[in-house]
């Protein structure tokens, strides 16, 4: 019996082509997975700074939202309103970064600049933004916001 090898050949290319296409498939899944890990990690980083944040209000009873320009605070604790605020802006900050280059989507984006006209409801807390060093685009987001809501 002789073996004809021009089938043989053929038939391991098609095997060959499947196992291409396979290996692609398989690819595909993994990057798709991949990518879902990545934007839930960054979620979770996100909210658990958040959460972060919220604990040092309530830790500290200083919260930019409720404290006026009337408001007599300590020298310490006008210190940690001001690192507060400095710290949700970084936040929001990375914030922006993400939904600039897409991990995050528009909704999520949009809620967690939500608190951003609450924050900057005293002039106190808007000179945080005299010396605070980020992205300047970012800050020119944040500042529309600060001057939308005082309309």
């Amino acid at each position: 019996m002789q073996m004809n090898w021009a089938a043989v050949s053929a038939a391991s290319d098609i095997l060959a082509a499947i196992a291409v296409v396979a290996s692609l498939c398989f690819v595909a899944v993994q990057l798709r997975q991949n990518t879902k890990a990545i934007v839930a990690n960054s979620r979770q980083g996100l909210l658990d700074a958040d959460l972060g944040l919220i604990s040092g209000f309530i830790d500290h009873a200083l919260d930019p939202h409720l404290i006026g320009d009337c408001d007599e605070l300590s020298p310490e604790n006008e210190r940690r309103l001001t690192w507060m605020v400095v710290k949700a802006l970084r936040v929001r900050e990375f914030a922006w970064h993400q939904y600039r280059s897409g991990i995050l989507d528009e909704q999520t984006w949009q809620s967690y600049m939500e608190p951003i006209p609450g924050i900057f409801s005293s002039e106190r807390a808007r000179s945080v933004l005299e010396f605070y060093t980020g992205n300047k685009d970012f800050l020119n987001e944040v500042r529309a916001r600060i001057v939308a809501d005082l309309k």
